[in-house]
């Protein structure tokens, strides 16, 4: 074997590992020789949290589903994110409302809510074991105008919407989060935690068990519209399609050069530290929350379920960057923190790929009658599910598709082609921000 690449500074342990974390608790995956089958109902393209949710809902309505991956089922950002679950959007109330209006607005985050409510249904309903739990998120304030603006925002939500939340000012912050780093923050009683890779595993359990079809290594290179439906063109043959629902976010590749003109796709890093000593991580995040910051760095991090390490996230580079340099990033933000850690040693280093849209929004619907639903700007535990139900939904015709994203326009991204050659200079925008955040 190779040595790995070593970045000074890091403190990689030696047998560190860039896979995720989560993947340590999955068992070996049997590839499915069987050939492609020549024609379909419907063909989901991508199985992660979207395409396998739609595959579901569609089997269980008598559907013939084909299911194609251009790698392992969940090998994406489904099995490779923080496992924090909650009702979120990228953009707060007030943005929104500039954009759709305050009754708009306040449709969209009740929709956020909704993709809570039916992911942790559907865990429950399903029987998924995935270690979920409705242990509560802690946004913190990087800056005390932060706090400020978060309780202005919290008062509207009030007004508009049902919203199980509460202020915790930077006097009681301790009993969240044991630094000084922040300015109190906003503790978001519904939203929760869960184990993302056997989130998904059990999903795509369910999705076979419900006579759906999923078939790895089927890169599709090419979707063309026929009369009759849709022909596909994949690593593995050729396939007629009824119906074709594009699930693919962040990896949404040359196939859909119509939605991928509509996506940025961005790479999220995380690291895991070894174990620490008992209580240590309790002492540190004495709530047992998900912890979320406000800064531009946009940082994140949790307990490990197993209550032994500090799982943390953010953005390393907004390109792609080799995991070991993006494990030293990340730990620099982590000591920013957490002092206390300096000396620790970090046992994983990974990263997945998140999509935005131009208004950082979730989308859904058709274009040239491909179905799709994407966009989840680093938002999709929940989101993710729901709208892959919803989706397949509409491909069955039922009203119960319709959502309040389904009249948000979908606009494509000015002079962009696929590949985001515009990330230079966002980069640098985002490195003057952290410097005067004192982030950097």
């Amino acid at each position: 074997m190779p040595p790995r690449p070593t970045v000074k500074g890091a403190n990689l342990a030696p047998d560190a590992s860039f896979d995720p974390w989560w993947w340590e608790a999955l068992p070996p995956a049997e590839p499915d020789p069987a050939p492609l089958p020549p024609r379909c109902d419907v063909a989901i393209i991508g199985a992660g949290y979207t395409g396998l949710s739609a595959a579901l809902t569609l089997a269980r309505a008598g559907r013939d589903v084909l299911v194609l991956d251009a790698g392992i089922a969940g090998h994406g950002a489904s099995t490779r994110n923080g496992g924090m679950i909650g009702s979120g959007h990228r953009l707060g109330f007030p943005a929104l409302a500039d954009r759709l209006g305050r009754p708009g607005a306040a449709a969209i985050l009740r929709e956020g809510a909704a993709s809570l409510e039916f992911t942790a249904s559907l865990i429950e309903r399903e029987e998924i074991a995935c270690q979920f739990a409705r242990c509560g998120r802690f946004r913190a304030a990087w800056r005390a105008r932060d706090y400020d603006s978060m309780g202005r925002e919290l008062d509207m939500l009030r007004r508009e919407i049902e919203l199980d939340a509460d202020m915790v000012p930077r006097s009681e912050q301790h009993r969240e989060v044991n630094t000084d780093s922040y300015h109190g923050g906003t503790v978001y009683h519904r939203h929760g935690a869960l184990q993302p890779a056997l989130f998904h595993s059990g999903l795509l359990a369910r999705v076979r068990a419900a006579g759906a079809r999923v078939a790895e290594h089927s890169a599709v290179s090419a979707i063309s519209r026929e009369h009759s439906g849709f022909t596909l063109t994949t690593a593995r043959g050729r396939i007629e399609a009824a119906a074709v629902i594009v699930a693919t976010n962040g990896y949404t590749g040359p196939e859909s050069p119509t939605l991928r003109r509509r996506l940025v796709p961005l790479s999220s890093y995380l690291i895991a530290t070894e174990p620490l000593p008992a209580g240590t991580v309790a002492e540190l995040i004495p709530g047992g929350r998900m912890i979320v910051e406000t800064r531009s760095r946009h940082c994140y991090y949790r307990a490990s379920p197993d209550g032994q390490r500090i799982l943390f996230g953010g953005r390393a580079a907004l390109s792609a960057i080799e995991p070991a340099p993006a494990a030293e990033r990340l730990r620099k933000l982590l000591v920013q923190v957490f002092p206390s850690l300096a000396e620790t040693r970090l046992t994983h280093s990974w990263s997945g790929r998140i999509a935005f849209p131009r208004d950082q929004m979730p989308h859904i619907g058709s274009i040239d009658g491909i179905h799709f639903a994407l966009g989840y700007s680093g938002s999709g535990v929940a989101m993710a599910p729901y709208l892959g139900h919803k989706v397949a939904l509409k491909v069955l015709g039922s009203a119960d598709g319709h959502t309040a994203f389904d009249d948000v326009p979908f606009a494509p991204i000015p002079f962009h082609r696929g590949r985001p050659w515009f990330l230079p200079f966002l980069d640098i925008g985002y490195r003057i921000r952290d410097r005067m955040e004192g982030s950097d």
